[in-house]
């Protein structure tokens, strides 16, 4: 099967004008383009979301997404592996899946060395008491956002989320100094999410950031940061590892959250658990 890159080549004097600059951009950078979002690549290129959508429609892709996983996966082949410095190309699948995971424990252990008990118990004690508790992440960092609202959903906290960048502002602008909100981003300087971020603090609103970088934005404008160590330095998978230590600090303040508040949880929980019981039987 034929990589983005190959099929742009094998379409490019067929495509239109505005679509070869997009196509010229991808070609030469293949890994930039495999890490941006449509707009930025919109941007960078010059050109609008309309037009990249349909580019990637017409070499077969259902959508930018699927587009941008196929171009990332071709990164990953064996002639590139020297990028992953603690993997050789001559590597058992056992010793891969060993390294692996072994990366993983490093990472949590890392991250939970990092973290100070003091940390733990400004956030939980201001997510308890917030009118609204918002979950904010873009790209990767959606999917640590979506789990922790799945979390916290199951509390008596009025919890939110929205995968959209324009929604996830509009949610942003209508919360105050009552309300919280936990916004995770794995560099801490996507310029939505600090657009974001601008947004909460200009209301007085509780931010608690996650991140992977001390000095980033996001760590710099967050009353409380949390950082999600990883083990990018040997293997430069710039989600994978920082997304389990991510998870795991937000089911950390989540188990913490619901043992402070007691019954009133509990019972949240158990209704909720009920009901979704309700429809397997």
């Amino acid at each position: 099967m034929s990589t983005p890159v190959q099929l742009l080549k094998q379409y490019y004097d067929d495509l239109s004008r505005t679509n070869k600059k997009i196509a010229k951009y991808v070609i030469a950078n293949p890994q930039q383009a495999s890490e941006a979002n449509i707009e930025e690549l919109a941007e960078e290129t010059e050109t609008s979301t309309a037009s990249v959508s349909r580019l990637v429609k017409t070499l077969g892709y259902a959508n930018y997404r699927e587009f941008t996983l196929a171009l990332a996966y071709t990164q990953l082949r064996p002639q590139n592996l020297p990028i992953f410095k603690d993997i050789d190309a001559n590597d058992t699948l056992s010793t891969i899946a060993d390294k692996t995971f072994n990366s993983s424990q490093r990472a949590l252990q890392d991250t939970r060395a990092g973290i100070d008990e003091s940390e733990f118990a400004r956030s939980v004690l201001r997510i308890i008491n917030c009118n609204r508790l918002g979950f904010f992440g873009l790209g990767g960092s959606s999917v640590a956002a979506l789990d922790g609202y799945h979390k916290f959903l199951r509390t008596s906290i009025d919890t939110f989320y929205y995968p959209d960048f324009d929604v996830q502002l509009m949610e942003a602008v209508k919360l105050d100094s009552d309300d919280c909100a936990i916004v995770i981003s794995h560099s801490g300087k996507n310029r939505q999410t600090l657009k974001i971020i601008e947004t909460l603090k200009k209301n007085g609103v509780t931010v608690i950031g996650i991140t992977s970088y001390r000095d980033s934005p996001l760590a710099t404008h967050s009353d409380v940061t949390f950082i999600s160590s990883s083990d990018e330095a040997n293997y430069r998978s710039e989600g994978m590892y920082s997304l389990i230590a991510q998870m795991t600090i937000i089911d950390t303040l989540f188990m913490m959250a619901t043992v402070r508040m007691g019954p009133s949880t509990e019972k949240a929980i158990q209704s909720v658990q009920d009901i979704i019981q309700s429809t397997r039987n």
